[in-house]
């Protein structure tokens, strides 16, 4: 059986408002719990997937949002939410142009985690095992699979995705808010079977994985999680929650963008002095200090420089305390470095031609390394999956 499948989603009925219903990826602006008081403004009482998320601005008071959760997925999956088959090809309308993305089910046996792993699906940065519980929460408490999970085939021959651009029953048009730009899905009945399958023994022929994790690891690793649970406890809904529905991107496409995840510490002042002694390189990279520039030295290879980075963040917090975040955008932050004196670290952007051969060779990245896009760039909740469909 194929590690890709395609199978039921769900969609809002027409009386819907779309722009209302998809919010953005929960794991974005973390440091900005105003963009989600936003959000709550913007959607009141319509239906909307933040209904049936936890973002991580609010993660540390979860547990107070289970039972909404609960109880919402109940309400839409009886209610508002009608099912299809097949897939749904997504095209998203961003500033610097369009991206193609294909909504199809991952089998959670063929994925992995864990550093070292040769599984077919695989992490592409260090999962943190401390962050799954409270995510594993959410999950478990909801009726409804709805995925920010972006994952990535490397299909030098456009085989895959391309050939569907334009076919189709359009599901869904709409503006996104909050500069998220346009999203289109259309229905793909006939899935690009055949394509797959060759580009699954391309990979194999390679030595390297078939797909990874761009965006939404430690997601993934939730439903993963939950899977694994209810497998072990003999659980029918193990059945469902075996596969988890995601998006699959093409990393040739010129619509994917690796963007840098800059680094800010909070209660630090004297973290620029700790990195200064504790990086060496031929690289310059930047740091700030609230509002100073400070220059320091790096390795010539980005993901050397994230490795250096993040080891002296850890370091430093292990010996003296303060709070990391990582941000998207460096405007966002320097504003947040600016507002609480804060230092912050300007990181690169890696180079996605090597992504594959590199984590096919040396595993994991550090983690937080890479997005695949700005934060309102991300993936925004629009499909859903029953896992309780045809459970008794």
């Amino acid at each position: 059986m194929s590690v890709i499948n395609f199978g039921s989603f769900m969609l809002p009925d027409d009386a819907v408002d779309l722009r209302k219903w998809a919010v953005v990826a929960c794991d974005q602006f973390t440091s900005s719990p105003e963009y989600w008081n936003e959000v709550e403004r913007t959607v009141g009482d319509a239906p909307s997937t933040l209904r049936l998320i936890c973002p991580e601005a609010r993660l540390e008071s979860s547990d107070k949002l289970l039972p909404s959760i609960a109880a919402a997925s109940q309400k839409y999956a009886t209610g508002i939410l009608k099912t299809y088959n097949g897939g749904v090809l997504v095209k998203r309308t961003l500033s610097g142009g369009d991206r193609y993305g294909l909504v199809c089910l991952l089998d959670l046996e063929e994925y992995s985690y864990d550093k070292g792993a040769e599984s077919e699906i695989r992490a592409t940065e260090g999962t943190v095992i401390e962050r799954i519980p409270p995510r594993l929460k959410v999950r478990r408490a909801s009726r409804l699979d709805v995925p920010h999970v972006l994952c990535l085939i490397d299909d030098e021959e456009n085989s895959v995705i391309e050939p569907l651009i334009g076919k189709g029953e359009v599901l869904y048009d709409t503006p996104l808010f909050y500069g998220g730009g346009r999203v289109e899905g259309r229905l793909v009945s006939e899935p690009p079977l055949s394509a797959l399958d060759k580009l699954r023994q391309t990979a194999h022929e390679k030595n390297r994985p078939f797909v990874l994790v761009g965006d939404g690891n430690h997601s993934l690793a939730s439903a993963k999680a939950l899977y694994e649970e209810y497998k072990a406890a003999g659980d029918p809904r193990a059945k469902n929650a075996r596969y988890a529905l995601v998006e699959l991107e093409n990393l040739r496409s010129s619509g994917i963008v690796f963007e840098p995840i800059h680094r800010i510490v909070y209660n630090a002042p004297d973290f620029a002095e700790y990195l200064l002694a504790n990086s060496r390189g031929d690289a310059k990279r930047v740091m700030l200090v609230g509002e100073r520039e400070i220059t320091f030295s790096a390795p010539q290879s980005e993901i050397e420089t994230y490795k250096v980075v993040q080891n002296a963040l850890d370091g430093y917090i292990a010996a003296h305390g303060g709070k990391i975040d990582y941000i998207h955008g460096e405007a966002d932050l320097r504003a947040l470095c600016k507002e609480h004196a804060a230092a912050g670290v300007i990181m690169p952007a890696i180079n996605k031609d090597e992504f594959f051969d590199y984590i096919a060779k040396n595993g994991t990245l550090p983690r937080k390394t890479f997005s695949m896009g700005e934060a309102c760039e991300k993936r925004y909740y629009m499909e859903c999956r029953d896992l309780e469909e045809g459970i008794k």
